[in-house]
């Protein structure tokens, strides 16, 4: 499959030219082919995002915990969680309706490639706040580095004097990134995919935020104090590896981009009955020709 022909070779119409019989369960055109191979890049585009997520998952816990060490005033420290659909409320439209629209008045071609790496580098961008948040709280606390476990252990004034509206910043950036790159991913998937494949390459998509969940396991020895700093940075690190090395990766993918959407759609929905009936006829021919053979 590295090879670049590999897909015109498997063509229907590239056996006929080759003068070779073509079987009859391949009951699919030329264009399914292209579809197929335009889902597959859909598929590898998704492998990157197990490094989006594990900063996105960061706010639905450790960014709970911090704000908890931050000043409240009267505020519950799971509210400010809320921070985050707010701004993909807030920010959508904007996207639709004045930026986007912007870049192609300006004849800026923001691709969902491009608009996948911002998302990712926001993403990042969110983590080192987080951490710089994270780092004052040690600094400004009177508890020092140990204020998440002396304040689990009863000890009432290690709140540092921050204001925990400062995590609008980690908040608002990774919504802004969902905007870049969660949505687009799921519009890369629905749109790059035969329409017999639509909900296997959803699949895969969702599935690389599952694998997240378990690779963010293996920070879990940087979810505590006082190595909480390292954490967030760690993540940004790893968010912002993930933005260089997907655009390198898919750069040639994003060129391509106007070709791959135009693509001629395929008349193809899969197999009917008689299709299996044939291709059923077809092995137990070969079947009986293959035991024949064995007793002659």
């Amino acid at each position: 499959m590295r090879d670049e022909h590999f897909w015109d070779h498997v063509k229907p119409s590239a056996l006929r030219a080759r003068g070779e019989t073509v079987p009859e369960w391949m009951t699919f055109d030329d264009e399914w082919v292209d579809e197929v191979r335009r889902g597959l890049l859909a598929c590898k585009v998704f492998l990157w995002y197990p490094l989006y997520f594990l900063a996105y998952n960061q706010m639905l816990n450790n960014l709970v915990s911090q704000a908890n060490t931050m000043n409240l005033g009267s505020v519950p420290n799971d509210i400010v969680a809320k921070l985050n659909p707010i701004f993909i409320i807030i920010v959508v439209p904007i996207m639709d309706f004045g930026v986007y629209p912007l870049l192609r008045k300006l004849k800026i071609n923001f691709s969902p490639i491009k608009k996948i790496t911002g998302g990712f580098a926001l993403a990042s961008l969110a983590m080192v706040s987080a951490a710089i948040i994270q780092h004052k709280i040690y600094t400004m606390s009177k508890c020092g580095s140990h204020i998440n476990k002396l304040t689990k252990g009863g000890r009432k004034d290690c709140n540092a004097d921050i204001s925990v509206w400062l995590q609008v910043f980690p908040y608002g950036l990774v919504g802004m990134s969902e905007v870049l790159a969660s949505i687009t991913k799921l519009e890369y998937a629905y749109t790059k995919a035969p329409k017999n494949m639509k909900s296997t390459v959803q699949a895969i998509a969702l599935f690389m935020s599952a694998l997240s969940a378990a690779l963010g396991q293996a920070l879990v020895g940087l979810s505590e104090d006082p190595l909480l700093v390292w954490n967030y940075g760690s993540v940004a690190v790893v968010a912002m590896i993930g933005a260089v090395g997907f655009w390198f990766t898919f750069r040639k993918a994003d060129k391509e981009e106007d070709r791959l959407n135009n693509l001629k759609e395929s008349k193809f929905i899969g197999r009917n009955e008689v299709d299996e009936e044939n291709v059923q006829t077809e092995e137990e021919v070969f079947s009986e020709k293959n035991e024949k053979a064995a007793l002659g």
